[in-house]
């Protein structure tokens, strides 16, 4: 592996120290962040929609959980964003244009991968709900947290792959430090490298889906906010020399 794609190790500190900076920094774009950030709300608000005029009610976690899965394939929008603001340009929709039609090959085979996973996680929790609750029926509570924990594991799997194949290898791609193969490499290796601050980004990406269930609109909050923190979190373990640090200096 080249020298410059060995992840430095990093303390959950840093995870909490680039959430605060995420949010400090949405505020410098909010119209194109939030802006961005609503068409994901919109489209879960008419999933959600759809679910619930089908009785489909405790489908509305997987799909929620299923953003998780799909989520990296728009962290490069969010990253155009945060960057042009660190580069002292007025962000706007422009940079997350730009940023997608420049997009390297690599990067759109990352995003297939990823809504495949999704498709298959939706396809065997539709398969799970279809035999545990039923199409027509009124759900139990006992049978929906049946449900729940079940699909719940089998999404936690799907979600870990994506997780380490994309927390990093996304900004890898979009800053052409590494071709894909490389790119991927270095995000398992970093996820494993930083197990304490790697189960605390899991856990905070966690709860930030369930925080979108009980209050779908919440998310045009915590995406541009996430995904700048993730950009942040990616500059620490593989810094790059003109990023900003999170870790504080010795005295």
């Amino acid at each position: 592996m080249s020298a410059h794609l060995i992840p430095r190790p990093i303390s959950p500190a840093v995870v909490a120290a680039a959430l605060v900076e995420g949010w400090r920094q949405l505020w410098r774009c909010p119209k194109p962040a939030l802006g961005f950030a609503g068409i994901f709300v919109l489209i879960g608000l008419l999933i959600f929609a759809v679910l619930l005029r089908f009785d489909l009610d405790p489908m509305m976690l997987p799909f929620a959980g299923g953003f998780l899965l799909v989520g990296p394939a728009v962290l490069g929008g969010f990253i155009a964003l945060r960057r042009a603001g660190e580069a002292g340009h007025r962000p706007g929709m422009g940079h997350v244009l730009t940023a997608f039609r420049s997009a390297p090959r690599g990067l759109w085979v990352i995003a297939g991968v990823c809504a495949l996973l999704f498709l298959i996680w939706i396809s065997d929790a539709a398969t799970v709900f279809s035999f545990m609750i039923g199409m027509g029926t009124a759900p139990q509570s006992g049978q929906v947290l049946r449900f729940h924990a079940f699909t719940g594991a089998m999404g936690a799997v799907l979600a870990l792959i994506v997780f380490c194949i994309s927390a990093f290898s996304v900004p890898l791609l979009f800053d052409r430090r590494a071709a894909l193969v490389g790119a991927v490499a270095a995000s398992v290796k970093a996820v494993f490298v930083n197990p304490g601050a790697m189960l605390v980004w899991g856990f905070v990406l966690a709860v930030a889906v369930i925080l979108t269930i009980l209050c779908p609109p919440l998310l045009v909050l915590s995406l541009p906010c996430l995904a700048f923190a993730s950009d942040l979190i990616y500059l620490e373990i593989f810094p790059s020399g003109d990023g900003l640090s999170l870790t504080p200096s010795p005295d």
